[in-house]
């Protein structure tokens, strides 16, 4: 499934900090240990998670336990999406076969 974010442009714009500074994106490779979604904190006025899953299937859990192949749900590589800072954070990954490649950004209110 995929989550269509062309308005995106209309309602959010990128998140920047207190210097005005963009906050960056973040990439994370998600491999045979789980990990969590989100490696660095998330500026503290982001209201949207937008995110895309590149290159292979993996699991995702989001009530503390640990992703495998019986637990989680199965995301799709090429499948995108746009999730709340918290579900972001309690966003845990791991590959299904081969490791795969997550990109995200955060965006806030215009």
């Amino acid at each position: 499934m995929q989550t269509s974010i062309t308005n995106l442009s209309n309602e959010f714009k990128p998140s920047f900090d207190q210097t005005a500074t963009a906050v960056p994106g973040q990439s994370l490779t998600v491999s045979s240990s789980a990990v969590a979604m989100i490696a660095t904190p998330l500026y503290e006025l982001t209201q949207k998670v937008v995110w895309d899953l590149q290159t292979d299937a993996a699991f995702v859990t989001f009530d503390g336990s640990t992703p495998t192949s019986s637990n989680g749900h199965k995301i799709a590589a090429g499948t995108s999406g746009e999730w709340s800072p918290e579900v972001a954070n309690a966003a845990k990954w791991i590959r299904e076969t081969l490791d795969a490649r997550l990109q995200i950004s955060e965006f806030q209110t215009r």
